[in-house]
């Protein structure tokens, strides 16, 4: 089980991959408004997550992740 610290930061590695690499990522950013990723980026971004994580993400869970830590939460209970 990964813990909630060590998902964050893969989460955060991850999304270096679509933002501007000087820009410093924040748990509470939001990854549409504040990280400017459109709705493609942002599917690209779960499937990266989806295939890191080895796990499958749910409709459910998708609506509710705004945030880099929403993101994060949502990944430790998946793997739990």
């Amino acid at each position: 089980m990964v813990s909630y610290a060590e998902t964050l930061e893969i989460t955060t590695k991850i999304l270096q991959n679509y933002v501007d690499g000087s820009r410093v990522i924040r748990p509470h950013d939001h990854i549409q408004n504040d990280l400017g990723l459109d709705s493609l980026a942002v599917m690209e971004l779960v499937a990266d997550v989806e295939d890191r994580f080895s796990v499958t993400i749910p409709n459910d869970f998708l609506s509710n992740m705004a945030t880099v830590e929403d993101v994060a939460k949502a990944l430790v209970k998946l793997s739990t």
